[in-house]
């Protein structure tokens, strides 16, 4: 189950919020990639956007970047100077090969971790990720499933598949809970259940590699909880 995981944190600039620290220390074993978007007005092109603000968009950056490099974890930088910061977060993830994005929040410890899960698909490169975070943690997470339906077999089957994938990459199942929700909204379900925890991870979930890291589901539920959000791409599936 064990994969190699580049992790894009993405911050609008300028006066972008740094990092919660617990966040850098949860990243500790992951390759990360610091994005800074200089957001633009619309009669502003980018060559003139970075003629005008790269020196301190630079420093900003650097700052922001500073507390992984502190720790000792491998950071790459790449500033943008643009208008469409979504299009630019695709494009980013694409040429860097990262296949987790953070939606950052804000917390003070990330002490429960909530980890919905829709079905198979991307479900190894989801528990490999959550895998290693645990690792990094001393967390506890509650895996989650929600549908339409009566028949609660298969939501139970994928719960116990999941446990089963991480009590064997070395998750104490003390640490491991099972939810399971019928319900025909999931966005709705995700975002007000998640709101109560610390951290979550989400699935890409639509065939578009725009709307899988960006719409639907997952910006449902990033838009609607403070916390910390991290995206596992179905890499595999966008065939990359």
């Amino acid at each position: 189950m064990s994969v190699t995981h580049r992790v894009l944190v993405p911050f609008e600039l300028p006066d972008a919020d740094p990092l919660p620290p617990v966040l850098v220390e949860t990243l500790a074993a992951m390759d990360i990639v610091v994005l800074g978007h200089y957001g633009l007005p619309e009669q502003t092109p980018p060559s003139a956007g970075r003629d005008q603000f790269e020196v301190d968009a630079t420093a900003e950056l650097e700052d922001l970047a500073g507390p992984f490099e502190s720790a000792g974890v491998p950071v790459t930088t790449r500033l943008v100077f643009g208008k469409a910061r979504a299009k630019t977060i695709d494009r980013v993830t694409i040429e860097e090969g990262c296949d987790v994005i953070l939606t950052p929040g804000q917390t003070a410890a990330v002490e429960r971790m909530f980890v919905p899960l829709r079905g198979e698909e991307n479900f190894d490169r989801i528990l490999s990720f959550v895998a290693e975070l645990l690792t990094e943690i001393d967390a506890s997470v509650t895996l989650f499933h929600t549908g339409e339906g009566f028949d609660r077999r298969p939501g139970e089957k994928l719960l116990a598949a999941a446990t089963d994938r991480l009590v064997g990459a070395g998750v104490g199942s003390n640490r491991i809970s099972r939810w399971l929700l019928k319900d025909e909204d999931a966005g709705r379900s995700i975002a007000d259940l998640g709101a109560a925890f610390d951290l979550l991870v989400l699935g890409e979930t639509e065939p578009s590699l725009r709307d899988r890291i960006l719409g639907t589901v997952p910006a449902q539920v990033t838009a609607n909880t403070e916390a910390p959000a991290f995206v596992v791409r179905n890499v595999e599936e966008s065939g990359e």
